[in-house]
């Protein structure tokens, strides 16, 4: 499965967390809160030779920029840490395991990187998340 398709279905899972823009490629300019999808690394044949790959991703929360108070960019970034709800990160990727047919099987592996992350010259508050995907 190319890795369009699989980030196209992580954008799909995330696409269910209302009020989060989802890019799917790095933007230029993030409008906040929002993650941005990125593949990061890809093992090949896991399973015998020619066997199963798996590739991991970084799934980067933005949740506001330097200007805004970090009192509350942590607590909205809190809520999408959460196991489970409606804006949990982690319900949201796992809640279709199989990226609508992209993937064997998905799951949110850690979180990151929580505090102020630089996206361009800009500074946000924000979490990075480890995603693994056994693509199809």
């Amino acid at each position: 499965m190319s890795l369009s398709t699989v980030r196209a279905g992580l954008a799909t899972r995330l696409e269910t967390i209302s009020g989060l823009n989802v890019y799917k490629t790095v933007p230029t300019t993030p409008q906040v809160p929002a993650v941005i999808i990125r593949p990061t690394e890809h093992d090949y044949d896991l399973s015998m030779a020619n066997g199963q790959d798996v590739q991991r991703y970084d799934v980067t929360l933005l949740a506001s920029t330097g200007g805004s108070p970090w009192d509350v960019s942590q607590d909205l970034v809190d809520t999408y840490l959460s196991r489970t709800g409606s804006t949990s990160i982690k319900a949201a990727i796992e809640s279709d395991g199989t990226l609508g047919g992209a993937a064997y099987a998905t799951r949110v592996l850690s979180w990151r990187d929580y505090g102020t992350l630089s996206f361009g010259a800009v500074d946000y508050f924000g979490v990075r998340f480890t995603v693994e995907v056994w693509p199809t």
